[in-house]
């Protein structure tokens, strides 16, 4: 079987790294974020340069229902040539392959994707380490120190994997239990490349071969041309720059699967160090319930009175959402907010509180609530891990009030 690696110089040899369009940049002393990425907002914040690394203003989500290409965050684990651009990725030469557990490998070219049936789904986009400094408030956490805005709400366009597979007429085998997704992310000399494993039968219920966002061409720097995504799980498994599919019995031994996106099993004591492998942790997979606000910041002033709060709550869309309630005494009662839920069950629903701000320092407590009574724990350094993955702790406010 070919390896990865003979496919990416293969690739690379047809352009398919031209694709992805012109934009040319210095990585040296970046003055903004739209330095960094042709077309995004300057207002974004810059964690880091190599790899990509930028965050979403709480402010600016607010917004919008769907977040703009302009605004919406960037987790890269590598940066492939020409990619720093919200421009549509240009590759009439990309093809994907399937292989594994199935009759072939085959592949499939982007024309013929675009010729088959397109779905669309509404879902939120979330980094799996969005949060990771509410943790590190506790215990030091490795990675990007993500506030909260590691997030987004896009609509994906694409065609479904089981649509691709009737297409080329195949099927996996009945002993293939995981998807592993593969893209040309041209990791830099001694990395790993960058790959995960989902679930089979996640994928084959609702995966899409995506090819647009909020119904324009996928833009480069988000994975264009081709961006394998599964509606519910993590943005580090929606496959930026899909180049292949393996069909397969176990989950990925790749280190950025099998070593660094991962949970403990058990709860760990905040500082502990842990060794990751698949049979001690679980993959950094289904999104938890979760609330975010996004209309006042921590620590804002605010004039006495009554305060209108907004913001988001979502899950894995396993269940839809029953309420969002809020506290201003650490949890000792709670009252419904506002919902006004997501016609998809992998969007974001917005909900609105309004709070009676007194004078000096008030705690505002937020949680959403589903229909399997998943629900956020008071203290999310609970499930405080290493990688600060996961982080869906009760979503607390201060607010200062003025008379």
């Amino acid at each position: 079987m070919p390896t990865r690696r003979h496919f990416l110089h293969a690739a690379a040899g047809l352009g398919a790294l031209g694709w992805l369009g012109s934009a040319r940049f210095s990585w040296a002393s970046p003055a903004s974020s739209a330095t960094l990425v042709a077309g995004k907002s300057e207002q974004l914040l810059i964690h880091t340069a190599e790899p990509l690394v930028l965050e979403s203003p709480l402010a600016l989500l607010d917004q919008h229902l769907l977040t703009p290409k302009e605004t919406l965050f960037v987790r890269n684990n590598a940066n492939p040539a020409g990619m720093a651009t919200i421009a549509p990725a240009r590759a009439e030469d990309w093809k994907i392959e399937l292989t594994g557990l199935m009759r072939g490998p085959v592949t499939l070219d982007l024309a013929a994707l675009r010729d088959l049936e397109m779905t669309e789904v509404e879902m939120v986009l979330q980094c799996s380490g969005n949060g990771r400094s509410m943790f590190s408030r506790i215990a030091k956490t490795e990675g990007t120190q993500w506030g909260r805005g590691g997030i987004g709400n896009v609509t994906f366009s694409g065609v479904r994997l089981t649509a691709v597979l009737k297409h080329l007429g195949v099927e996996p085998s009945a002993m293939a239990r995981y998807l592993a997704a593969e893209g040309l992310d041209a990791p830099p000399a001694g990395k790993a490349d960058f790959e995960h494993s989902v679930l089979l039968e996640d994928a084959l219920d609702r995966g899409l071969l995506a090819i647009t966002m909020n119904g324009e061409p996928l833009p480069a720097v988000h994975g264009g041309p081709v961006r394998f995504v599964l509606p519910g799980y993590y943005g580090t498994v929606q496959m930026k720059w899909l180049s292949r599919l393996r069909f397969e019995t176990d989950e990925s031994a790749n280190e950025h699967h099998a070593e660094r996106y991962r949970t403990p099993h058990r709860l760990l004591q905040p500082g502990d160090a842990y060794t990751f492998r698949i049979g001690n942790s679980a993959p950094t997979w289904k999104q938890k319930i979760a609330t975010l606000v996004t209309s006042h910041a921590d620590g804002q002033q605010a004039r006495v009175s009554d305060v209108v709060l907004q913001g988001y709550a979502w899950n894995d869309g396993a269940a839809p959402l029953t309420s969002v309630t809020y506290s201003t005494d650490q949890g000792a009662s709670w009252r419904r907010a506002e919902l006004e839920l997501a016609k998809s069950p992998f969007a974001w629903s917005r909900w609105r509180a309004q709070v009676a701000v007194q004078a000096g320092p008030n705690t505002i407590w937020i949680a959403a609530t589903d229909a399997l009574g998943r629900t956020q724990p008071p203290d999310g350094s609970i499930f405080w891990n290493p990688g600060g993955y996961e982080w869906n702790g009760v979503e607390m406010l201060t607010m200062f009030g003025n008379a």
